[in-house]
């Protein structure tokens, strides 16, 4: 993400020319996450996103070596459909 938003920072560059600089504001990742068709997180880094931030599909994958606790933060965010997808001989 650093570079879509060096991207973003030089496109509204002339407007303040110290935008460069520092660590990307709320506003500048909500406007590159809104572009997104497909977002790769790990379960914990979804919840560093907003909380209005919903997604249509989520794809949990070895979920068969995921915490109950850490699974409870992206299941907040779904609003249509969840698929865990694991391999059953991994389950002891």
């Amino acid at each position: 993400m650093p570079r879509q938003i060096e991207l973003l920072r030089r496109s509204k560059q002339k407007s303040n020319p110290n935008s460069l600089f520092g660590p990307p504001r709320p506003k500048e990742i909500r406007e590159i996450l809104s572009k997104c068709q497909i977002l790769c997180m790990t379960c914990s880094g979804v919840g560093i996103l907003e909380s209005s931030f919903k997604f249509p599909f989520i794809l949990i994958d070895e979920a068969s070596q995921i915490t109950e606790p850490n699974i409870l933060i992206p299941l907040v965010r779904i609003t249509d459909q969840i698929v865990l997808v694991g391999d059953q001989k991994q389950v002891s």
